[in-house]
């Protein structure tokens, strides 16, 4: 039963929703710096990373005032985003919104008028309550890593009843609702550490602790999984680990093996467990949904033989539902264009003295090109591997090109000269959105594309400097080599 409060909410928008006359959403408003970045209103598309994104970048004045206007057909949430950082706005047929921004501390401190209640500040009051939940998880979540004791739970659990008492009900619930997927996902994860260093600890009875209290709090709803975004793939992928698996490749192949690596070795493994979450999907409707996400996810993490029975099941099983249907197919043929014996992808770059490379400056070697940024651990840790690569293979056999997504140029400097890496590096910038990894289909770095002699991409994110590279790459160069004699 909703609260009264909650009915009181809908009530308003109700009310609000029905008076408007036109379909459009107009809003003007003023910021009082912007600097370099870029003040952008952007859709949710179907999936959080593959999908295409809509999104329009706002004019911005020396005054720092803005204005924008855009038909909308129904009641929707838009970002409203600063490089990494968005802000929820609500757009609905007829509105007009007069938004004022601080940007040092957005996005807290956005005030909205125009909203018929003040959700705004009910959005406000949120971010404020939450800040130091949010800055110490972090740090429970170290702790819980290596079996110390934590409050990881305790914290996550006051945060969505924070969400709740400020944002269910509103037009802003599906924030509330995404609270609960990160609690759920952080108990399935305690699971996993827990039966780690605890050999007593029954994982079987925690599991359908968990489950049972997803089911109680409509986690594997429509409306919950559309709220969660990525949830359901977090939750999937975090149930899987809890059988052992993580542990049992790490054990055979080395405490080094990145993740990535983990989900390749034992995909067979992982994915039985994950599908088996489908098990609790409420509808057909949650069903379609919670698979898109997975489907996706195989076809982004592996190669197109594996991905494909998966995909090819879901376009038949779920013909009903275009929207999920339409944007695998969409997906699909982006990676198969990218897939290996494909033209690699074209470039021009500049190196830190300012000089431009192209792809095609390197051709009659292998190129290993490799997405990093400064703040990517991962990408880190795999340098040392990556400089014993480059003093055992000589230049007439392999180039190493190291393109940053760091969204700062001179963060970017500071690292180069920090890490001392000897081979060459370009910058792209602008954090995923760079143009090169974009078009590769990108998901996230570290991420590895092998390019022979005669620019085909040879390797589409399946090797490794700490694990397989080695194999691979003596592999490709006896072939190459035997072909040319």
């Amino acid at each position: 039963m909703p609260s009264a409060d909650t009915i009181k909410y809908l009530l308003v928008f109700a009310v609000f929703f029905v008076s408007c006359g036109n379909n459009q959403v107009s809003i003007k408003g003023d910021i009082d710096y912007l600097g370099d970045a870029n003040l952008i209103v952007q859709h949710q598309p179907v999936h959080y990373k593959y999908s295409p994104v809509q999104r329009d970048t706002l004019s911005v004045t020396e005054k720092g005032t803005f204005s924008f206007t855009t038909p909308v057909s129904s009641r929707h949430i838009r970002l409203l985003q600063i490089n990494d950082e968005s802000y929820p706005l609500v757009f609905s047929p007829g509105t007009d919104l007069d938004i004022t921004i601080q940007r040092a501390d957005f996005p807290q401190n956005v005030f909205v008028d125009g909203y018929p209640d003040d959700w705004d500040e009910y959005y406000n009051r949120y971010l404020t309550e939450i800040e130091e939940i949010e800055n110490q998880i972090p740090v429970e979540e170290e702790k819980i890593k290596v079996g110390e004791k934590n409050n990881l739970l305790e914290l996550s659990e006051r945060k969505y009843q924070l969400a709740e008492k400020r944002l269910a009900g509103t037009p802003l619930h599906d924030y509330y609702l995404k609270t609960i997927g990160e609690y759920l996902v952080f108990k399935v994860r305690a699971i996993e550490y827990n039966q780690r260093f605890n050999e007593s600890f029954d994982a079987d009875s925690a599991r359908n602790l968990v489950f049972t209290l997803a089911d109680s709090l409509n986690f594997f709803s429509i409306e919950s999984l559309k709220a969660q975004r990525a949830g359901i793939r977090d939750f999937a992928h975090y149930y899987a680990r809890t059988f052992g698996i993580y542990d049992s490749v790490k054990s055979a192949y080395g405490q080094d093996l990145s993740e990535y690596d983990i989900k390749r070795v034992a995909y067979k493994e992982l994915n039985e467990k994950r599908l088996q979450v489908l098990d609790h999907m409420e509808s057909r409707d949650a069903l379609a949904h919670a698979r898109m996400y997975l489907v996706a996810e195989r076809i982004g993490e592996q190669d197109l033989e594996t991905a494909t029975p998966s995909y090819e099941d879901y376009l038949e099983e779920f013909s009903d539902y275009p929207e999920y249907t339409e944007f695998l197919t969409y997906f699909y043929n982006e990676i198969k264009s990218v897939s290996p014996g494909q033209p690699a992808v074209p470039f021009s770059l500049p190196d830190i003295n300012g000089n431009i490379h192209t792809m095609e400056d390197y051709q009659g070697k292998f190129v290993l090109l490799d997405f990093w940024a400064g703040w990517c651990q991962p990408c880190l840790e795999e340098f040392s591997y990556m400089k014993d690569l480059y003093a055992n293979y000589s230049r007439d056999e392999l180039e190493i090109i190291g393109i940053s997504n760091e969204a700062d140029s001179l963060v970017w400097v500071q690292d180069i000269n920090r890490l001392e890496l000897p081979w060459v590096q370009l910058y792209g910038g602008n954090g995923f959105n760079e143009e090169t990894f974009k078009a590769y289909k990108g998901g996230g770095i570290p991420f590895y594309i092998l390019v022979d002699p005669d620019g085909k991409i040879s390797r589409y994110n399946d090797i490794r400097p700490s694990f397989n590279f080695s194999t691979v790459l003596d592999s490709l160069l006896s072939e190459y080599k035997n072909q040319m004699n």
